[in-house]
């Protein structure tokens, strides 16, 4: 009598708190796949299918579904390390410097893998401070963390540290801040032609504001890297026999950041069956070996960092290197987990592969000290093996 009428059904997202429509459909399962594929697209909050009917000249509006997206229950992310090393930082200058990268590297290295940048990055990018924000008490706690250690080590008062540190962020966040709110009148990075982007940098700013400038630029090409590893490759690609030594010593000081991170040197040092296998490679690299056979060889970007160290155009990379060599060394994963017994043995040989031409080892002391240890470590559970727990026990680990 009223006719049959139509039905359509309609798609609807929520998205940063504002509601936009996905689609129109004629069909009921199109329209509940499109809504399900939306919500699990990520960055929406969201979704609502929802049903018109027109009979006998009367709309009607049903919803047929309304979900949300599934809260995210990551846990909060904690301080990676100590503040040990910190400078004790009275300009920005100083706040930007390497020894206080490192520490800054250490801190906030969970945050730092997980959103993909380097201590650099953040120093120079509103967008990443502000996500830094965002983890609640997460800066304050590296704040504080680094205060104790300076009352430690200095006698300095915690709370004027605290004010004092916290100071220092907040000037390098606001200028962070207002280079983003400029950035279309500032000068382009061009990064095959880094020496007339400092041209126009000093004309812009002055040399004493150009490594400033020149970071901040660096940091957004660097976003097209997307991983570290990514990064890292594009800070190689800037660098050739003919760059200048103030653009190379800015680039190394990033590439240190990058390498910085644990994660994204075991993924330089490509598949390895073991930790004596990837220590091996790094210090093969690190000497400017042949290729030994047995050891599965790293990336190209790693080698080539390698190459540079050797020819002393990236000692900030060195350094970090180092150190990653000393921590592997410090730590109590076993140097191959398939063969617990041939600790003390692997040990040996690689304290010979340590040792250059000049029979000097590498790292020197540091390095001595983490393998001194290892081996007392080793020495200990042999024993506490054999039931000897008051020997082990009187083993001094310094």
């Amino acid at each position: 009598m009223f006719g049959k009428g139509s039905t359509s059904y309609e798609v609807q997202s929520r998205r940063d708190g504002r509601w936009r429509i996905e689609g129109a459909f004629t069909d009921q399962e199109a329209s509940l796949s499109c809504a399900r594929s939306q919500l699990m697209a990520g960055g929406v909050e969201e979704v609502k299918v929802i049903k018109f009917r027109t009979l006998a000249g009367l709309g009607l509006e049903t919803v047929i579904l309304h979900k949300k997206a599934p809260e995210n229950k990551s846990k909060p992310l904690v301080l990676g390390g100590t503040a040990e090393g910190a400078p004790v930082c009275r300009t920005l200058e100083d706040l930007r410097d390497f020894e206080s990268r490192v520490v800054i590297g250490r801190l906030l290295r969970p945050f730092l893998d997980r959103q993909r940048i380097t201590p650099t990055e953040l120093l120079h990018s509103w967008p990443h401070f502000r996500k830094l924000d965002e983890q609640g008490a997460l800066l304050s706690a590296a704040i504080h963390a680094t205060a104790r250690h300076h009352a430690d080590l200095h006698g300095m008062a915690v709370p004027t540290r605290v004010k004092e540190i916290r100071r220092l962020v907040d000037a390098a966040a606001a200028q962070a801040r207002d280079f983003l709110a400029e950035r279309k009148q500032l000068p382009v990075f061009t990064p095959h032609d880094l020496e007339e982007t400092s041209r126009r940098i000093d004309e812009a700013v002055g040399e004493e504001g150009h490594d400033t400038l020149f970071l901040s630029l660096l940091t957004l090409h660097l976003v097209e890297g997307g991983t570290l590893g990514g990064k890292l490759d594009l800070l190689l690609d800037l660098i050739d026999d003919d760059t200048a030594p103030r653009h190379l010593a800015l680039i190394n000081g990033v590439m240190a950041d990058i390498l910085g991170s644990a994660d994204t040197l075991k993924e330089l040092l490509g598949p390895q069956p073991s930790l004596v296998m990837g220590l091996c490679a790094l210090v093969d690299s690190l000497f400017g070996r042949d290729p030994d056979p047995m050891v599965p060889q790293p990336t190209m970007s790693l080698s080539r960092v390698c190459e540079m160290t050797l020819r002393g155009r990236a000692p900030l990379c060195r350094i970090v290197l180092i150190d990653r060599l000393r921590q592997a060394l410090s730590s109590d994963q076993p140097l191959d987990r398939r063969d617990a017994k041939s600790e003390g043995a692997l040990i040996q040989s690689l304290t010979q592969r340590l040792k250059g031409a000049d029979g000097a080892l590498l790292g020197g002391p540091a390095v001595a000290k983490a393998l001194d240890r290892r081996m007392v470590r080793h020495r200990q559970t042999v024993l506490r093996d054999q039931g000897m727990h008051d020997i082990a026990d009187r083993l001094s680990a310094g």
